[in-house]
């Protein structure tokens, strides 16, 4: 199709490469076929402002903000964190620091942003265009971006250069790559395939690897009514598709009952005679329960991060099942990281 940049923000476009249209350079361009568009409730029907504005306070290159370059800044704060299994003898996880994901998230967020945009950056990023400033925030410096050869081909270079500053980054601070957390290594996948699409843009910079861990329950009780509730009502065709395509169907209860935590629900559903089942619907029901629970006995602190230890890929692979459906944008999920 032809390049719509430069033309702002209408959606609709979704299979294109900058779906946002501006409309005053459409009603423009659309001369005396403006008014039918008009008339016709195209324009005031699809017109929406776009989430992801370009933000040129992205680039800072003199500002009086004090920044840190990313490397002074990994080797002070470990990115890659070794934390106990609570409800776990001997089990131990590595996890992303707080830190990690939301360097991880802002970065991505500034090249959506300039793709939304038509612009791709000028060479590949490097860890030194990376600065993170006292709040925690992230800026770029060196790094430009331009119109010029504007393609899906640019797009997916600049997600493929992401993915190994990020993963530099994670060594840069002591971490071992090869023991990152399987979500976080899905999400690195993504920002490397070669079939990316403009629509994967959406579940890139709201990836659930890149939550806070204290917003994990909000999300997962989120997507666990889109799917269950709302679907099981509306599309239980696609809720089954999602169901079907969750990960520790087989193994899950056995998991839930050797924690000594989780198991605390297991037992009080066995009591109430509402056994959980070795289903996938089942094991979102308990975590949905204990989720809902939390001040039951007395892991509020914690039991979030037991359950991500437990299972890291089932709070992912319910986000990526319900984009792949065309359900995620419906959601609130990009207001979820702060």
């Amino acid at each position: 199709m032809g390049n719509t940049c430069g033309f702002g923000h209408i959606r609709g476009l979704r299979g294109g490469l900058c779906a946002d249209v501006d409309v005053a350079d459409l009603m423009q361009a659309a001369g005396s076929n403006a008014g039918h568009l008009m008339s016709g409730g195209v324009l005031a029907n699809r017109v929406e402002r776009s989430q992801y504005q370009s933000n040129t306070e992205d680039i800072d290159e003199s500002s009086a903000e004090e920044l840190r370059d990313a490397t002074s800044y990994a080797k002070d704060n470990a990115l890659l964190i070794q934390v106990p299994v609570l409800g776990t003898t001997t089990k131990t996880f590595w996890r992303l620091s707080d830190e990690a994901t939301r360097i991880s998230r802002k970065l991505a967020l500034i090249l959506r942003n300039y793709h939304s945009k038509c612009k791709c950056l000028t060479a590949p990023l490097q860890v030194s265009n990376v600065w993170v400033g006292s709040a925690g925030d992230v800026k770029l410096r060196g790094a430009r971006f331009t119109t010029k050869g504007f393609s899906i081909e640019r797009v997916r270079d600049d997600y493929k250069n992401l993915s190994r500053v990020l993963k530099q980054l994670i060594s840069i601070s002591g971490g071992d790559i090869n023991k990152l957390p399987p979500d976080y290594s899905e999400f690195l996948l993504l920002l490397t395939k070669d079939n990316l699409t403009t629509e994967d843009e959406f579940l890139i910079v709201n990836n659930a690897a890149l939550l806070p861990l204290k917003n994990r329950t909000e999300v997962f009780l989120m997507l666990y009514d889109r799917i269950v509730k709302y679907l099981g009502r509306k599309n239980r065709a696609k809720r089954n598709i999602i169901l079907s395509s969750l990960p520790y169907e087989n193994d899950w209860l056995d998991t839930a009952t050797s924690n000594t935590k989780i198991n605390q629900w297991v037992v009080k559903s066995d009591v109430q005679k509402k056994e959980y089942k070795r289903t996938a619907l089942d094991l979102l029901r308990l975590n949905r329960n204990v989720r809902s629970h939390l001040h039951e006995y007395g892991h509020d602190d914690d039991i979030e991060e037991i359950l991500y230890c437990e299972w890291p890929m089932l709070l992912i692979a319910m986000e990526k099942q319900l984009h792949m459906e065309g359900e995620l944008q419906d959601t609130d999920i990009k207001n979820k990281f702060g």
